[in-house]
């Protein structure tokens, strides 16, 4: 009885992340198609799709804001030739499977006054599931950090 009870435990263990594994991977891949139209299309583009209504942004230095129009306005002066690339690493997701976060990397490059500008970052983006089925982030927090080096 014991032996059938550690047994039941650990096969209960194996199987629990795999409950998990399919709503991360979802969001991870909302994430990377995110990304990539950002890179493709253009950053205003991919943040006017994936973004929710009532997406809430932290950007560095300044005041918290609310709603995608007003993300949309500061978009508006979004210079031509800036890129901003990112990669999700891992993400986490609610029991629910409709609810989590995804975190990664990214390179922000644009032409300035004094030449080109690379800063590198991490973010977190808080990720819901609506009735569509369709991913869309509610909150997006990203700051800078120094660039990886090379051992990374």
């Amino acid at each position: 009885m014991k032996k059938a009870a550690i047994i039941f435990t650990v096969l209960t263990f194996c199987v629990m992340p795999a409950a998990y594994a399919g709503p991360v991977e979802d969001m991870i891949s909302a994430d990377r198609a995110f990304a990539k139209m950002a890179d493709q299309e253009s950053v205003p583009a991919a943040f006017a799709e994936y973004a929710a209504r009532d997406v809430r942004m932290f950007p560095e230095g300044e005041h918290s804001y609310a709603g995608r129009d007003a993300m949309m306005q500061r978009f508006a002066s979004w210079p031509a030739d800036a890129t901003l690339e990112w990669e999700p690493v891992e993400g986490m997701a609610a029991s629910s499977g409709d609810f989590g976060f995804t975190w990664g990397t990214y390179v922000f490059t644009a032409q300035g006054e004094d030449g080109q500008t690379v800063e590198h970052g991490k973010y977190v983006s808080i990720w819901r599931k609506g009735p569509d089925g369709a991913w869309k982030f509610i909150v997006d927090i990203g700051n800078a950090s120094p660039a990886p080096d090379a051992a990374e």
